[in-house]
């Protein structure tokens, strides 16, 4: 399978809030407040108010739903998604990006797939993500 670089993405976040043991595990939202993202073909920053929920199973695993808002440094709007898996005790965290977008000049997001590998930072997570060719 080839790959390439699509981008990196950092993200700030305001306080966690515990929602508390649902029936699919300890629920734990985390409020997406800014950050940045880069790469060849786009760049620009994250915009506040999206979040990702993160679940807790009884496995100790983390399984995220991110909901985000990207701003182009040319005024595109592009939604950004992904699901993924962090399992601290493995040193694994992987996401599976998706992209929506209204803008031509960005609409090859809307027809692609793309793996992340993340890791969190003192100054908040960060996204290394690749489009799959």
């Amino acid at each position: 399978m080839n790959s390439r670089p699509l981008m990196q993405l950092r993200l700030s976040t305001s306080p966690t809030q515990n929602v508390g043991h649902t029936p699919d595990g300890q629920l734990s939202i985390f409020p997406v407040v800014g950050g940045t993202f880069e790469g060849d073909r786009l760049r620009g920053k994250v915009l506040a108010g999206g979040a990702d929920w993160v679940t807790k199973g009884s496995d100790d695993v983390l399984r995220l739903d991110l909901r985000i808002t990207l701003e182009t440094e040319d005024g595109a709007l592009i939604y950004m998604t992904f699901t993924g898996i962090r399992d601290d005790a493995n040193h694994y965290f992987r996401t599976l990006p998706r992209f929506e977008t209204a803008s031509p000049k960005y609409a090859f997001l809307n027809r692609l797939l793309a793996v992340g590998v993340g890791e969190i930072r003192p100054d908040g997570p960060v996204h290394v993500i690749e489009e799959i060719l």
